[in-house]
């Protein structure tokens, strides 16, 4: 494999892909990595998956996977998505990361969520947002997917993270569910 291009890697079928080792996928360049299709990855297993660095993955390839395939991402492998990636997940592949996952995000990638993305994550991932690196890094923009019930289901701990740049962004609604939760 070590001689194929990332054009020649991405035109391997599906079932070609499938009858790769583990070792072979890990032996995959970065070049070569990204040459694999959204329909190569999310015909990967868990194993397979894991098999290959996040840093590897191009922003648009991680767009590009299924809720199914982000869900088999390792904790390591989400660890090691950058802000962008982090961002470029679709709602329903946010939400299908754990809530060990989404409690190890850090600062950079809580930052890298879009509004759509905390508007669809379910109250027991965005309360598994940390109170030092999770809540303040939320962007103003993020801020305004917040749902009442969300910021309702906080610990205290966690409603006192907000920033006073993030309160102001709130709605009205959103300010009134924190000062409820915080007193």
């Amino acid at each position: 494999l070590a001689g194929l291009t990332a054009t020649q890697i991405g035109k391997l079928t599906t079932t070609a892909f499938a009858n790769l080792s583990t070792t072979q996928v890990t032996d995959l360049t970065a070049t070569q990595v990204r040459g694999l299709t959204a329909t190569q990855l999310d015909a990967l297993s868990a194993a397979y998956l894991d098999a290959i660095d996040a840093g590897d993955f191009s922003t648009s390839q991680i767009a590009g996977l299924d809720a199914t395939a982000v869900g088999n991402l390792s904790t390591t492998q989400v660890a090691g998505l950058t802000s962008a990636q982090i961002g470029a997940l679709s709602a329903a592949s946010i939400n299908s990361l754990t809530t060990t996952e989404i409690n190890d995000l850090t600062g950079a990638q809580v930052a890298g969520l879009t509004r759509t993305q905390v508007a669809a994550l379910s109250t027991t991932n965005f309360t598994a947002l940390t109170a030092t690196t999770g809540i303040p890094a939320l962007t103003t923009t993020a801020i305004a997917g917040l749902t009442t019930t969300e910021i309702s289901a906080l610990s205290t701990t966690q409603g006192h993270a907000f920033t006073t740049t993030q309160i102001q962004a709130m709605s009205v609604d959103q300010a009134i569910a924190l000062v409820s939760l915080i007193g």
